[in-house]
């Protein structure tokens, strides 16, 4: 289901070297708990939901002006505004979200290979009882997804040089991040690689994966424990596959 292409275009790679900026290292660099896949305090357990969008949307809720797509047995963004992507379940307890994402770069109107990014356990303190209530308010624009409560990652490329973890409190502006990985080229979208995500909670431990690595991490001592997931992009051509939720167990 999945489309490859054996060159990339000229023009984005000199955008993205235009466009990067020198990287210093944050300080302090991030040192985990538990380093690698293999050592860590769970496991996988029953598989909860799966989608490989090769029938219809109704499991999914958009907000913004653009309406996703169905295209190959995949998931399809094409958009120059902002546009988040909900699994319309709330997941509740211990839980692991996977899914592949690919930045498309075949020098297309939309074809900006930037902001793979998304949102778990978000819930709107507003109104505890129905996440949806403000959906049409939202309507993708990012400022106002500070209102929930969630934890995110920004997962940029091209002319957009950040990856960013923050945990949202419900109020805006947002905090700052945890942590950064501004300008590092080890964490900018490689335009039309598919990536497998990753994104963990359990038991208060909050960890983003990209491809087998743990990006960023945070034992949360208020954890949210609950909530919806969502995809997050803005001015991007972007293919979404093989979603899946699995519950967690302790080894």
């Amino acid at each position: 289901m999945y489309r490859t292409t054996v060159a990339l275009t000229a023009t984005l790679v000199v955008m993205a070297m235009a466009n990067a900026q020198e990287y210093a290292p944050p300080e302090p660099y991030p040192v985990f708990e538990h380093a690698t896949i293999a050592d860590q305090p769970y496991q996988v357990g029953e598989l909860l939901h799966a989608d490989d969008f090769d029938g219809d949307l109704s499991r999914w809720v958009w907000e913004g002006d653009v309406e996703p797509r169905i295209s190959d047995g995949r998931l399809e963004l094409r958009t120059m505004v902002g546009l988040t992507v909900w699994f319309r379940e709330r997941l509740e307890g211990n839980v692991l979200i996977e899914y592949t994402r690919q930045a498309w770069a075949d020098g297309g109107e939309y074809d900006f290979v930037r902001d793979l990014n998304c949102f778990w356990q978000a819930n709107d303190p507003e109104h505890p009882e129905d996440f949806w209530a403000r959906s049409e308010w939202r309507n993708g624009v990012f400022g106002y997804y500070a209102t929930l409560t969630q934890y995110y990652v920004g997962y940029g490329g091209g002319n957009n040089t950040t990856c960013r973890f923050r945990r949202y409190t419900g109020q805006a502006p947002p905090p700052e991040p945890i942590h950064h990985y501004d300008g590092n080229p080890h964490y900018l979208i490689v335009p039309t690689h598919t990536y497998r995500f990753g994104l963990v909670y359990f038991d208060g431990l909050v960890q983003f994966i990209r491809d087998g690595e743990i990006i960023f991490e945070l034992q949360d001592p208020e954890p949210y424990a609950a909530g919806h997931f969502g995809l997050r992009t803005t001015h991007n051509h972007e293919f979404v596959d093989d979603f899946r939720v699995y519950r967690l167990e302790a080894k």
